[in-house]
Order: C-alpha cells, then structure tokens, then sequence
C-alpha cells in the first residue's frame, strides 16, 4: 500500500508536467507563428502536441515496467543457519550455534575413583556474528550447557564477545573476550577436533579459568601472509572467572607464529610456536589438571597440582602437523612453569601428544591462517543419491607429568582412537574410545570408556 500510494502522485506529476510543457510550447509558439497562416499554424501545434502524447506514453511504459519488476531481495544464505549479506558486502548478520550431546560408558579398572556412566550436553552454543562499515567484525556466542560452565551452576558462560577491525591488510585487530593464541588443539574449534576432547597438557595448561588460555578479554593484532601467521596480545581473566581474594586480576601477554613451507589443497606441512606468560595479581594461584579426556566424569580430575600460591607463570608449546591427502597427523609438545610465592621452589611440567588420522572417503582436511578444520564430505549423506557422506578414523597417544619436587599432581597417559562419520557439512556423529592410566602420590587409576557423540554446528 505505501508503494502504491507514491506512485499515483508521481504518475499525476510528470502527467501534469508534459501537459503544462504542451501548453507551454502552444503560449510560447503562438508569437512565433503569429505572421503564418491560421491552418499552418494550427498543423505545427497539433505536431507538436502529438510529439509530447508519445514521450508522455513512453514515460507511462517505462513506469509500468518499473512497477511490474519485483523488488530487489536480501540475499539470505543458508549454512545451517539464516545468513544475511549487503549486495556490496559493507554489512552482514548470521546466526551461528553449536549442539553437542554425549553418552559414555566406563570401565573402572583400578583406582579410587569410580567414574559413572552416563549422558550430558556437552555444549549448546548460540551466537551472532557479522560485519559493519565492511571492516569492523563482531561475535556474541555463549552456551548455555551446564557441562561447559566454570563453576558447577546454571549460569550462561560467555565464550567470544568481541569486536574486531580488518581494514588493514592482511591484518586483523581484536578487542574483547576471543581465543589467546595458544595451542594448535585449543585454538581448533571443538566441532572440529578428531576425539571428543582435547589432549591432556592441552587442557590442563590452556584452561580459560585455572590457567593462563582459551577464552580471555583483551586485545590482539594478527597477521595472515601466504603461509605464515603472527599473533599477539594482551589477556585478563575470564568473564567468568570473579572474585580475586583481594589481588588485581591476573594478565598476561600471549603470542603465536605459524609456517607452512608446504600449503597445498591437499599438502600442508605446519610448523608453529606459542606461549604465553601471566602475572597472578599478587600472591593467587594457578591449578593444572586433567581427566580422562571425557567429559562425562561427575567433575573428577585423575592429575592434579590443586591450588598452587604463584606470582606468575609460564606455558609454551611447539606444534608438527601435515596433510597429505586423506592422511593427516598432528603433534604438540607443552610446558608449564610456575613461579611459585612465599619463598617456595619454582615448579616445572610438560606434557604432549600425537594424533593421526585417516579418511576413508579420501577428502582431505582443511588448512587455513595456521588452523586445521574438519573434513567436508565430497558426497553428502542422501538416500537418493546414494551418497555416503565422509568418514574417519584416528588415533591419538597424549601424555602429561604435573610432578615436580614437593608438587605432586600426578602422571597420566592416554590411549585413544575414533571413527567420525560426518553425513554433510554441519552433522557429526563419533565414537571414541578411551584408555586412561594415571598415577598419583602413588594411587593408580586405571579404566577406559566409550563416549559417542553427535553434534550439529551452524
């Protein structure tokens, strides 16, 4: 109705205009023709006013077009989720979320802790994201799984909260609680990692509230060139981590560089190095520990430092990874350091794994500014089509020693393999199965389990 109702006056306008021109050109024609003939004169102003009828019914052709032409849509884009995109990409708005449920079976062999089987949603992750102005970038996501929370209770646990500027090449500046560049497996997107969880130095070192990585506020720059990265910043504590016992809160920088000599489409040989250094804000304390590498395990940790009075600590990281067609494998080496107060001796930790894979669909996984992502099936899941969508299997060996003089958190190795079946691009459904044996001020928990999940991210 309110397209209707401009066009009639501008209908009547240009209608009014070409006949006030008519009568115009008849006034101001008339002293020109004034020392003619009367039918000479009368033939010329009936030419004239035909010529004006048929620009005016041009112009009435022209409008009809204009109005049977549907009007231009927002492009929106499906990828799981409503994208929605400017013809001249200055602005977008997307949904984006994460769903990941698990079920795990275990097996307790030896040891005093009894882990129970059982359910859990792992993450429910809803968020938005987009661009502005074409070079300012924004994300909001938070889940709102009771399994990914920090302390035990029903909160929403803010993960990315960030705005970000790329109006300089190749470089990307960051503001607001996002990833630190730490660890090739932290900073892999959970619906992208080969097994469940991530290895066990790498949760224990890269916690986002224990430890110095993962989720944190602060402000980063970027560098992307052809096949190198440079990332550095500046960190707080987490969101969700409040209260400091009377100290500031803890910071640090944060840094990491990537090379890949090789990086191909489906080639790539990865080299990289990270590390970050945080001030506890006077006389807190920092915690290292890990599970089973599943996170079904009624909040029990097999190695533990528990809480350790430090003024600061350290943990740095070296990275090996490579593809080469469907095959693909992946190393780190972390360690930790713990400047320790109250006159107490400086503790050390290390740890580590390695993990390969393989894809039996023969696509390749992906490569891009230093991070690895899951494989896209060549052939979709249908019926119709009988496409059978990508499958993978992989193996994975992870180690971690938290004992160092009067620190006595433990030492644990993992044994682990999957077989991940991804039916199209945003679906996974894995199974993993775990064997875990830990030592502790010599008390050996020993068992295994069986964890599957599925998981949709958009």
């Amino acid at each position: 109705m309110r397209n209707e109702k401009f066009k009639t006056p501008n209908t009547f306008n240009k209608t009014a205009l070409f006949l006030s021109t008519a009568l115009a050109g008849a006034v101001l024609t008339g002293p020109a023709l004034a020392g003619q003939p009367v039918g000479t004169r009368v033939q010329k102003l009936e030419a004239t006013i035909i010529e004006l009828q048929r620009e005016l019914d041009a112009v009435k052709q022209d409008q009809a077009a204009a109005a049977a032409k549907p009007a231009a849509e927002l492009p929106v884009i499906f990828k799981g989720g409503p994208s929605i995109e400017a013809a001249d990409k200055s602005w977008s708005f997307k949904v984006r979320g994460r769903i990941e449920a698990d079920a795990a079976f275990y097996n307790n062999k030896s040891g005093p802790i009894d882990y129970n089987s059982g359910t859990e949603l792992r993450r429910a992750r809803l968020g938005v994201e987009g661009k502005v102005f074409t070079d300012w970038q924004y994300r909001l996501e938070a889940d709102f799984a009771d399994a990914s929370t920090d302390t035990g209770g029903n909160e929403i646990d803010v993960k990315d909260a960030f705005i970000a500027y790329s109006g300089i090449k190749n470089t990307k500046i960051t503001l607001g609680q996002h990833k630190t560049p730490n660890s090739l497996s932290q900073l892999t997107s959970s619906s992208d990692l080969l097994l469940t969880e991530r290895p066990l130095a790498v949760e224990a070192f890269n916690h986002r509230v224990t430890a110095g990585g993962d989720y944190k506020p602060g402000a980063s720059i970027s560098y992307a060139g052809q096949n190198y990265t440079l990332t550095g910043g500046i960190f707080g504590a987490n969101f969700a981590q409040t209260g400091f016992s009377g100290n500031d809160e803890s910071w640090g920088p944060a840094a990491r560089v990537t090379f890949a000599p090789v990086n191909e489409k489906t080639a790539v040989l990865h080299l990289g190095a990270s590390g970050y250094w945080r001030d506890t804000g006077g006389n807190g304390n920092v915690r290292f520990r890990s599970g089973p590498e599943v996170s079904t395990t009624d909040a029990n940790r097999l190695v533990d430092t528990g809480n350790l009075s430090a003024e600061s600590y350290s943990s740095g990281g070296l990275e090996l990874a490579g593809i080469y067609g469907p095959l693909y494998a992946q190393a780190e080496y972390l360690v930790a350091s713990v400047d320790r107060s109250g006159g107490l001796a400086n503790a050390d930790f290390d740890g580590g794994y390695v993990t390969l894979s393989y894809a039996l669909t023969g696509e390749s996984r992906n490569y891009k500014n230093g991070i690895f992502s899951r494989v896209k099936p060549a052939n979709p899941f249908s019926l119709k089509s009988g496409g059978a969508g990508a499958w993978e299997i992989a193996a994975r060996y992870s180690t971690i020693n938290l004992n160092d003089g009067a620190v006595l958190g433990g030492e644990e190795d993992n044994y682990a393999a999957s077989v991940n079946w991804y039916p199209n691009d945003y679906l996974r459904i894995g199974v993993d199965y775990v064997y875990f044996d830990a030592n502790r001020a010599g008390v050996n928990n020993e068992g295994s389990a069986v964890v599957s999940r599925v998981g949709v991210v958009w």
